[in-house]
């Protein structure tokens, strides 16, 4: 298992990876980087990582407001 889920830490990659992520996110949802909908997605996002949701494509489903998976 990855050390930086045992310690709740991310790795400068990982947290590159979520940045690029939650950008592309806010781009495609057109949300302002600072509104309560993107921190909302942020937290989102770094709980379904956390969860060792780690592929793009996985975390773009899990955080599509239009699906019905729940999470």
């Amino acid at each position: 298992m990855n050390a930086s889920v045992l310690t709740n830490t991310f790795e400068p990659t990982e947290l590159a990876f979520l940045q690029r992520l939650f950008d592309e996110i806010c781009a495609e949802r057109g949300l302002a980087g600072g509104s309560l909908a993107a921190n909302n997605l942020a937290t989102q996002l770094i709980q379904l990582y956390q969860e060792g949701v780690r592929d793009p494509r996985d975390l773009h489903i899990h955080l599509d407001p239009d699906s019905r998976l729940e999470a």
